[in-house]
Protein backbone atom coordinates (compact mmCIF):
# COMPACT_ATOMS: atom_id res chain seq x y z
CA UNK A 1 0.00 0.00 0.00
CA UNK A 2 1.40 3.43 -0.90
CA UNK A 3 0.55 6.89 0.67
CA UNK A 4 -0.38 8.63 -2.70
CA UNK A 5 -0.88 12.48 -2.88
CA UNK A 6 -3.30 13.71 -5.67
CA UNK A 7 -3.02 17.22 -6.26
CA UNK A 8 -6.09 18.81 -8.06
CA UNK A 9 -9.83 18.39 -7.26
CA UNK A 10 -11.47 18.39 -10.82
CA UNK A 11 -12.48 15.77 -12.75
CA UNK A 12 -9.08 13.97 -13.45
CA UNK A 13 -8.04 14.52 -9.36
CA UNK A 14 -11.56 12.81 -8.32
CA UNK A 15 -10.87 10.12 -10.81
CA UNK A 16 -7.86 9.07 -9.87
CA UNK A 17 -8.25 9.38 -6.00
CA UNK A 18 -11.35 7.62 -6.79
CA UNK A 19 -9.55 4.66 -8.02
CA UNK A 20 -6.68 5.15 -6.27
CA UNK A 21 -8.23 4.54 -2.73
CA UNK A 22 -9.23 0.84 -3.44
CA UNK A 23 -5.67 0.07 -3.08
CA UNK A 24 -3.45 2.75 -1.25
CA UNK A 25 -4.02 5.90 1.48
CA UNK A 26 -4.64 8.80 -0.93
CA UNK A 27 -4.96 12.52 -0.06
CA UNK A 28 -6.29 14.30 -2.30
CA UNK A 29 -5.05 18.48 -2.37
CA UNK A 30 -7.33 20.99 -3.18
CA UNK A 31 -7.40 24.48 -3.57
CA UNK A 32 -10.88 25.59 -2.05
CA UNK A 33 -12.30 24.99 1.40
CA UNK A 34 -15.68 24.65 -0.19
CA UNK A 35 -15.03 21.86 -1.98
CA UNK A 36 -12.52 20.18 0.93
CA UNK A 37 -15.61 20.35 3.43
CA UNK A 38 -18.27 18.44 0.76
CA UNK A 39 -15.63 15.80 0.21
CA UNK A 40 -14.73 15.64 3.91
CA UNK A 41 -18.70 15.65 4.40
CA UNK A 42 -19.98 13.30 1.65
CA UNK A 43 -16.68 11.47 -0.15
CA UNK A 44 -16.18 11.57 -3.58
CA UNK A 45 -18.80 9.92 -5.89
CA UNK A 46 -17.65 8.30 -9.15
CA UNK A 47 -20.20 7.12 -11.92
CA UNK A 48 -19.35 4.32 -14.42
CA UNK A 49 -22.06 4.13 -17.36
CA UNK A 50 -24.94 3.20 -15.00
CA UNK A 51 -23.54 2.35 -11.76
CA UNK A 52 -22.14 4.59 -8.66
CA UNK A 53 -19.91 4.41 -5.92
CA UNK A 54 -19.55 6.23 -3.01
CA UNK A 55 -15.43 6.86 -2.17
CA UNK A 56 -14.33 8.48 0.85
CA UNK A 57 -10.76 9.70 0.65
CA UNK A 58 -8.32 12.05 3.02
CA UNK A 59 -9.25 15.75 1.66
CA UNK A 60 -7.35 19.13 2.81
CA UNK A 61 -5.71 21.80 1.33
CA UNK A 62 -2.87 22.69 -1.02
CA UNK A 63 -1.16 24.57 1.41
CA UNK A 64 -0.87 21.47 4.01
CA UNK A 65 0.90 19.35 1.22
CA UNK A 66 3.72 16.94 2.71
CA UNK A 67 6.13 14.00 0.88
CA UNK A 68 3.53 11.34 -0.12
CA UNK A 69 5.39 8.05 -1.80
CA UNK A 70 4.09 8.95 -4.93
CA UNK A 71 2.25 11.95 -5.77
CA UNK A 72 -0.17 13.26 -8.86
CA UNK A 73 -0.19 16.98 -10.19
CA UNK A 74 -3.51 16.78 -12.43
CA UNK A 75 -4.19 20.61 -12.52
CA UNK A 76 -4.46 22.04 -15.69
CA UNK A 77 -1.74 24.12 -17.25
CA UNK A 78 -2.84 27.55 -16.56
CA UNK A 79 -2.53 26.24 -12.96
CA UNK A 80 0.57 25.07 -12.72
CA UNK A 81 2.29 28.30 -11.20
CA UNK A 82 0.07 28.27 -8.34
CA UNK A 83 1.36 24.59 -6.84
CA UNK A 84 5.11 24.92 -8.03
CA UNK A 85 6.50 26.56 -4.94
CA UNK A 86 4.49 23.70 -2.63
CA UNK A 87 6.60 21.30 -4.66
CA UNK A 88 9.57 23.08 -4.87
CA UNK A 89 9.76 22.40 -0.22
CA UNK A 90 9.24 18.38 -0.97
CA UNK A 91 12.27 16.22 -0.55
CA UNK A 92 14.74 14.83 -2.95
CA UNK A 93 13.42 11.36 -2.47
CA UNK A 94 9.48 12.82 -3.55
CA UNK A 95 8.04 11.03 -6.76
CA UNK A 96 6.24 13.73 -8.67
CA UNK A 97 3.88 12.12 -11.57
CA UNK A 98 2.80 15.43 -13.69
CA UNK A 99 -0.81 14.77 -16.04
CA UNK A 100 -0.94 17.83 -18.19
CA UNK A 101 -2.34 18.22 -21.57
CA UNK A 102 0.48 20.04 -23.56
CA UNK A 103 4.03 20.51 -22.86
CA UNK A 104 4.12 24.32 -21.97
CA UNK A 105 4.84 23.11 -18.80
CA UNK A 106 8.02 21.25 -19.19
CA UNK A 107 10.24 24.65 -18.56
CA UNK A 108 8.58 24.70 -15.13
CA UNK A 109 8.97 21.23 -13.72
CA UNK A 110 12.46 21.27 -14.68
CA UNK A 111 14.12 22.73 -11.89
CA UNK A 112 12.55 20.36 -8.67
CA UNK A 113 14.51 18.50 -7.23
CA UNK A 114 12.49 15.81 -6.73
CA UNK A 115 12.09 13.06 -8.96
CA UNK A 116 10.32 13.78 -11.48
CA UNK A 117 7.58 11.95 -14.18
CA UNK A 118 5.42 13.33 -17.10
CA UNK A 119 2.49 11.31 -18.34
CA UNK A 120 -0.53 11.29 -20.63
CA UNK A 121 -3.97 10.33 -19.53
CA UNK A 122 -6.62 8.20 -22.41
CA UNK A 123 -9.43 8.87 -19.84
CA UNK A 124 -12.63 9.96 -20.50
CA UNK A 125 -14.25 12.10 -17.15
CA UNK A 126 -16.10 14.61 -16.44
CA UNK A 127 -16.94 16.67 -13.02
CA UNK A 128 -20.35 17.42 -12.70
CA UNK A 129 -20.03 18.72 -8.89
CA UNK A 130 -17.54 19.22 -6.52
CA UNK A 131 -17.58 15.77 -5.11
CA UNK A 132 -19.38 14.16 -8.07
CA UNK A 133 -17.04 12.71 -11.26
CA UNK A 134 -18.09 10.67 -13.72
CA UNK A 135 -15.92 8.12 -15.82
CA UNK A 136 -16.81 8.16 -19.90
CA UNK A 137 -14.12 5.89 -21.32
CA UNK A 138 -11.76 3.54 -20.13
CA UNK A 139 -8.08 4.04 -20.94
CA UNK A 140 -5.07 3.89 -19.62
CA UNK A 141 -2.66 6.20 -17.99
CA UNK A 142 1.14 6.43 -19.54
CA UNK A 143 4.10 7.57 -17.38
CA UNK A 144 7.58 7.80 -18.31
CA UNK A 145 10.62 9.61 -16.34
CA UNK A 146 11.58 13.01 -17.22
CA UNK A 147 15.51 13.66 -17.30
CA UNK A 148 16.11 12.04 -14.55
CA UNK A 149 17.11 8.38 -13.69
CA UNK A 150 13.72 6.88 -12.38
CA UNK A 151 14.92 4.74 -8.66
CA UNK A 152 12.71 2.04 -8.02
CA UNK A 153 10.63 2.19 -11.44
CA UNK A 154 9.73 -1.51 -11.66
CA UNK A 155 8.44 -1.35 -7.57
CA UNK A 156 6.00 2.06 -8.80
CA UNK A 157 4.89 0.35 -11.39
CA UNK A 158 3.69 -3.13 -9.73
CA UNK A 159 2.03 -1.05 -6.40
CA UNK A 160 0.29 1.19 -8.87
CA UNK A 161 -0.96 -1.19 -11.45
CA UNK A 162 -5.04 -2.00 -11.01
CA UNK A 163 -6.85 -4.26 -13.71
CA UNK A 164 -9.30 -1.82 -13.60
CA UNK A 165 -7.45 1.11 -13.56
CA UNK A 166 -4.46 0.87 -15.69
CA UNK A 167 -0.85 2.40 -15.91
CA UNK A 168 2.06 1.94 -18.38
CA UNK A 169 5.11 2.99 -17.94
CA UNK A 170 7.96 3.57 -20.41
CA UNK A 171 11.36 4.94 -20.70
CA UNK A 172 11.18 7.93 -23.27
CA UNK A 173 8.73 10.48 -21.96
CA UNK A 174 9.16 12.70 -25.59
CA UNK A 175 6.95 10.16 -27.60
CA UNK A 176 4.16 10.27 -25.30
CA UNK A 177 3.61 13.74 -24.74
CA UNK A 178 4.02 14.52 -28.75
CA UNK A 179 1.28 12.06 -29.24
CA UNK A 180 -0.86 13.65 -27.20
CA UNK A 181 -0.04 17.27 -28.15
CA UNK A 182 -1.21 15.91 -31.46
CA UNK A 183 -4.64 15.15 -30.26
CA UNK A 184 -5.07 18.42 -28.00
CA UNK A 185 -3.76 20.51 -30.99
CA UNK A 186 -6.46 19.01 -33.64
CA UNK A 187 -9.79 17.87 -31.65
CA UNK A 188 -9.42 19.97 -28.71
CA UNK A 189 -9.53 23.75 -29.96
CA UNK A 190 -11.68 22.46 -32.94
CA UNK A 191 -14.71 21.03 -31.13
CA UNK A 192 -14.78 24.20 -28.45
CA UNK A 193 -14.62 26.32 -31.47
CA UNK A 194 -18.17 24.69 -33.07
CA UNK A 195 -19.31 23.51 -29.41
CA UNK A 196 -19.43 19.80 -30.87
CA UNK A 197 -18.59 15.94 -29.50
CA UNK A 198 -15.69 14.79 -30.78
CA UNK A 199 -16.64 12.95 -33.37
CA UNK A 200 -17.74 16.12 -35.29
CA UNK A 201 -14.75 16.48 -36.26
CA UNK A 202 -14.94 13.48 -38.88
CA UNK A 203 -18.98 13.29 -40.13
CA UNK A 204 -18.95 16.92 -40.75
CA UNK A 205 -17.15 18.11 -44.05
CA UNK A 206 -15.72 21.73 -43.35
CA UNK A 207 -14.50 20.43 -39.66
CA UNK A 208 -13.11 17.51 -40.96
CA UNK A 209 -11.46 19.80 -43.45
CA UNK A 210 -9.91 21.89 -41.04
CA UNK A 211 -8.83 19.03 -39.02
CA UNK A 212 -6.73 17.85 -41.75
CA UNK A 213 -5.39 21.23 -41.89
CA UNK A 214 -4.18 21.38 -38.22
CA UNK A 215 -3.24 17.59 -38.37
CA UNK A 216 -0.58 18.05 -41.18
CA UNK A 217 0.80 21.42 -39.17
CA UNK A 218 1.04 19.48 -36.14
CA UNK A 219 2.91 16.83 -37.37
CA UNK A 220 5.03 18.95 -39.25
CA UNK A 221 5.97 21.10 -36.44
CA UNK A 222 6.16 17.33 -34.02
CA UNK A 223 8.36 15.48 -36.89
CA UNK A 224 5.29 13.08 -37.70
CA UNK A 225 4.52 11.33 -40.86
CA UNK A 226 0.78 13.04 -42.00
CA UNK A 227 -0.84 9.65 -42.94
CA UNK A 228 -0.07 8.47 -39.07
CA UNK A 229 -0.76 11.37 -37.21
CA UNK A 230 -3.97 11.63 -39.25
CA UNK A 231 -5.03 8.04 -38.57
CA UNK A 232 -4.42 8.42 -35.02
CA UNK A 233 -6.65 11.48 -34.90
CA UNK A 234 -9.35 9.94 -36.57
CA UNK A 235 -8.93 6.92 -34.49
CA UNK A 236 -9.16 8.87 -31.05
CA UNK A 237 -11.97 10.84 -32.49
CA UNK A 238 -14.13 7.66 -33.46
CA UNK A 239 -13.16 6.12 -30.07
CA UNK A 240 -14.47 9.52 -27.89
CA UNK A 241 -16.90 10.99 -30.38
CA UNK A 242 -19.31 11.38 -27.82
CA UNK A 243 -17.28 12.63 -25.32
CA UNK A 244 -16.69 16.06 -24.43
CA UNK A 245 -12.91 17.57 -24.71
CA UNK A 246 -11.15 19.29 -21.72
CA UNK A 247 -10.90 22.50 -24.02
CA UNK A 248 -15.15 22.66 -24.89
CA UNK A 249 -15.79 21.86 -21.44
CA UNK A 250 -13.39 25.12 -20.51
CA UNK A 251 -15.10 27.17 -22.55
CA UNK A 252 -18.73 26.33 -21.69
CA UNK A 253 -17.79 26.97 -17.70
CA UNK A 254 -16.07 30.06 -18.89
CA UNK A 255 -12.81 28.85 -17.90
CA UNK A 256 -8.86 29.13 -18.96
CA UNK A 257 -7.99 26.88 -21.81
CA UNK A 258 -4.83 24.96 -22.34
CA UNK A 259 -4.19 27.09 -25.35
CA UNK A 260 -1.48 28.27 -24.26
CA UNK A 261 0.36 24.81 -23.31
CA UNK A 262 -0.67 23.12 -26.72
CA UNK A 263 -1.73 25.51 -29.83
CA UNK A 264 0.45 28.11 -28.23
CA UNK A 265 3.76 25.34 -27.72
CA UNK A 266 3.90 24.78 -31.45
CA UNK A 267 4.03 28.65 -32.59
CA UNK A 268 6.98 29.11 -29.88
CA UNK A 269 8.71 26.72 -31.90
CA UNK A 270 7.60 27.78 -35.33
CA UNK A 271 7.02 30.78 -37.67
CA UNK A 272 3.10 31.49 -37.34
CA UNK A 273 3.06 32.12 -41.18
CA UNK A 274 4.15 28.18 -41.34
CA UNK A 275 1.38 26.93 -39.25
CA UNK A 276 -1.55 29.08 -40.27
CA UNK A 277 -4.18 27.53 -39.37
CA UNK A 278 -2.70 26.60 -36.26
CA UNK A 279 -1.85 30.55 -35.34
CA UNK A 280 -6.09 30.99 -36.33
CA UNK A 281 -7.42 28.21 -34.09
CA UNK A 282 -5.70 30.00 -31.36
CA UNK A 283 -6.51 33.16 -31.62
CA UNK A 284 -10.39 31.87 -31.86
CA UNK A 285 -9.86 29.82 -28.36
CA UNK A 286 -8.47 33.20 -26.79
CA UNK A 287 -11.38 35.49 -28.27
CA UNK A 288 -14.08 32.83 -26.99
CA UNK A 289 -11.54 33.23 -23.74
CA UNK A 290 -12.07 36.81 -23.80
CA UNK A 291 -15.59 36.74 -24.22
CA UNK A 292 -16.40 34.75 -21.43
CA UNK A 293 -14.95 36.75 -19.22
Amino acid sequence: MLKIGVIGGGSLGLLLSSYFSQNHRVTLYVKRTEQRDKIKQKGITLRINDNEKNVRVNVTLIDELVDQNVIFVCVKQPHIDQVLPYLAKLSETSKIVFLQNGMGHLNKIAPLRSEIYVGVVEHGAYRTADDEVNHLGMGTIKIAPYENEAIDLAHLQANLQQDDFPIEFYDDWEPLLKTKLLINAVINPLTALFNVNNGVILTNTHIKNLAEKLTNETAYVLGFDYDWAWNHVSRVAENTKENTSSMRADILNNRETEIEAISGYLLRIIDEREIPFTYFIYEAILALQNRGK
